[in-house]
């Protein structure tokens, strides 16, 4: 068993939390953070945003944040914080995450158009941004 199927394993094995409908992967590696391009069709549509999805029955927040990681831009990560919620977003579990190697390969599915990992400073340049990418990273390094 690879590392990170070790650490899905450990992470499904958690309790999870009903009133989490969602998760957000808030991925760092070094001092760079992982956006990927949106082609959803909601507020999100062309703007640059973390990585996340639906949280399947049985199935945790951390366990979502790091499986939809992969499945949308084939970024490895762990859950290294716990989840943590906005009053805007209802149902909304965002994990803070960093990515398990600094070798990794961006594989994008049919949910980003493109993906990358910024620098804050790079996130200043970067159009456009989903209203919250900036605050959510601020929290998650907090």
């Amino acid at each position: 068993m690879t590392y990170f199927e070790q650490q899905l394993s450990r992470v499904l094995l958690e309790e999870t939390e009903p009133d989490f409908k969602s998760a957000v992967a808030i991925v760092q590696m070094r001092d760079r953070w992982l956006l990927g391009l949106s082609r959803a069709d909601d507020s999100r549509k062309s703007k640059w945003c973390h990585p996340g999805g639906g949280i399947k029955p049985k199935e945790n927040p951390k366990a979502a944040a790091v499986r939809e990681c992969f499945e949308e831009t084939g970024i490895r990560c762990r859950a290294v914080g716990e989840p943590f919620r906005l009053p805007a977003h209802k149902g909304v579990a965002f994990v803070p995450c960093k990515a398990t190697s600094t070798h990794q390969k961006i594989d994008t599915n049919s949910e980003f158009s493109a993906a990358g990992f910024f620098t804050m400073a790079e996130l200043r340049n970067l159009k456009p941004l989903y209203k919250n990418a900036r605050n959510l990273i601020d929290r998650a390094r907090s």
